[in-house]
């Protein structure tokens, strides 16, 4: 059997453990805190996401992996210059625009620069050219130089679309019959039926839209683009990391089209597009 020490003798070692216990519980702690704080900074700082709405507009933006449309990898591109993954989510785009307009996404893919989305949105440097072309039945003998042009034919319009200022003017004035729906391929049945008698749409988009209704044979566009614009990717201002997030786009979208990847992308996607609407000759701004 041990011998029991005198009780002042125990106090003293009961003491000591404790101060020793004490010790290396703080020790640890401090290590273990350490750790917890800087692991997830480090992983916040490698891959900070970035979500945007998309829409399905192929080729330039489709519901279709892996890259979901020409414009949709660009971008995508664009932030992995700067180590920024991005995540998309396709809606409608009258619910795309009001997601990222509300800040629940942080931006959304792709748009024209209009006065009332720059209210709301801070625009990118341009991505691709985009023009409209005025879409018509084959057996149509169509022909114009100006917006006064159309004021005797009935146009189909897709709502939400932007088809240019003097155009959308002469909508609004009436001097233009306008017949709005909010579906391109219901534009396109109600043109081969004979509904209507132009229908303003982007080519490529137009032709592959044509092809899966069955009806690249009847209807064709004239190539004088009704309007020439470019798209953008829009970040939200209700995004407190909105502008950092634009900064480090515009550079990766810089490093792509000074290394000749943007041109390649755009021309290799768009095979059948005429060349006049493949190239983006200036860096236009969309600023307030």
């Amino acid at each position: 059997m041990f011998k029991q020490g005198s009780p002042k003798h125990d106090r003293r070692l009961i003491r000591l453990i404790r101060q020793l216990l004490s010790h290396l519980y703080t020790t640890l702690t401090s290590a273990l805190m350490a750790c917890a704080l800087a692991l997830p900074l480090q992983a916040d700082e490698a891959a900070p996401t970035i979500r945007l709405t998309n829409g399905h507009w192929p080729p330039y933006m489709e519901n279709t992996p892996p890259h979901y449309g020409v414009i949709s990898q660009i971008v995508t591109l664009a932030f992995a210059k700067k180590d920024i993954p991005v995540s998309y989510g396709f809606f409608p785009w009258s619910r795309a625009r009001l997601l990222a307009e509300k800040g629940r996404w942080d931006g959304s893919v792709a748009w024209t620069c209009r006065k009332k989305l720059l209210k709301h949105f801070h625009f990118s440097d341009p991505i691709v050219a985009h023009n409209y072309a005025l879409f018509h039945r084959t057996s149509m003998d169509f022909d114009w130089e100006d917006v006064k042009d159309l004021e005797s034919y009935r146009i189909g319009l897709t709502q939400d679309y932007n088809y240019g200022e003097e155009f959308e003017e002469a909508v609004a004035a009436g001097t233009i019959s306008a017949d709005v729906t909010t579906s391109d391929e219901s534009n396109f049945r109600k043109l081969a039926a004979g509904r209507i008698d132009l229908f303003p749409m982007e080519p490529a988009v137009g032709m592959g839209m044509l092809k899966e209704l069955g009806l690249s044979g009847k209807i064709t566009f004239h190539t004088a683009p009704l309007q020439s614009d470019y798209l953008y990717l829009i970040l939200s201002k209700q995004v407190p990391e909105s502008e950092r997030y634009l900064e480090k786009f515009n550079e990766g979208l810089s490093e792509l089209r000074a290394s000749g990847r943007l041109e390649e992308l755009i021309t290799t996607s768009l095979p059948d597009l005429p060349a006049r609407y493949l190239v983006v000759e200036d860096e236009v701004q969309c600023v307030e």
